[in-house]
């Protein structure tokens, strides 16, 4: 029997993460500080902000986190009080990660 399976076939995949983003993201390279829940405690990791944009987030770390995580993200400001953003983890690709900004009062709270 004859194989009828064309041998450069490919087979379609989902579009990428950027091909679905509402909005452009800047290329950068700053460090950023990413706080999660570990297993026991709350984990701070370094990490390194790849691309922003008014809704969503780029970034590299080593960290072992989870698709669907809510995380915090620290940027460091020269001379004041570090700006902290809530966001949720969309997607993983390695040590790169894509999330989108959350505002406080989405995420459940406990009393």
């Amino acid at each position: 029997m004859k194989n009828t399976i064309a041998r450069n076939a490919t087979v379609a995949a989902a579009p990428p993460p950027c091909a679905r983003r509402r909005e452009n993201r800047i290329r950068v390279n700053m460090p950023v500080r990413i706080t999660y829940q570990g297993l026991l405690t709350e984990v701070s990791q370094d990490a390194i902000c790849t691309d922003i944009s008014e809704t969503g987030i780029g970034f590299e770390t080593q960290a072992g986190l989870y698709v669907g995580e809510v995380i915090y993200l620290e940027f460091p400001h020269q001379n004041a009080v570090p700006v902290r953003f809530q966001a949720r983890l969309l997607y993983k690709m390695g040590n790169h990660y894509g999330a989108y900004f959350v505002s406080p009062d989405s995420s459940s709270h406990q009393s």
